[in-house]
Parts: C-alpha cells; structure tokens; sequence
C-alpha cells in the first residue's frame, strides 16, 4: 500500500487483476488495520459490488468512481 495525495486516502491497495476472493479479502484486511476514520482507496478491474455490500455491513463508508476502465472506491473505516 501506498498513500495516494491525489484522493486524499492514507493508503491505496492496487487489486487489479487477482480473481475473487482475493481483492475482497484483501480490501477488508487493509480497512481492519486503518484507525478509525482513517481512509484507503483500492483500485479493481471491476466493481466490487460484493466488497460494497460488507463494508455498509460493517459501517465503513465509501465512494466509488470509474477512471479509464478501473474502478477506484475509497474507504473510511467506520468509528466503532
């Protein structure tokens, strides 16, 4: 991970190209380390519909948006 100014994210997790579950599991293990209200952003090859549905679950907010065929959602670990 590294941090990413351009999304304003502490960190952000490259998961383009690994076949599920894999980013799914990868993405949620990053969110259990941030602090709370700390961000990442991960990038996918497609949207993480599965990964959005948990992280409400879970009461992490998130934003996702679409640039040039990748889809990039940032997270913010919820504060409980």
């Amino acid at each position: 991970m590294t941090a990413d100014a351009g999304t304003g994210c502490e960190q952000r997790l490259d998961l383009r190209g690994l076949e599920p579950p894999e980013p799914m599991r990868l993405a949620l293990d990053a969110v259990e380390r941030l602090g709370k209200g700390e961000t990442v952003e991960i990038v996918t090859d497609r949207e993480p519909t599965l990964l959005h549905r948990e992280l409400e679950r879970r009461g992490h907010g998130f934003a996702m948006r679409s640039v040039d065929g990748d889809c990039l959602t940032g997270i913010r670990r919820g504060l409980t």
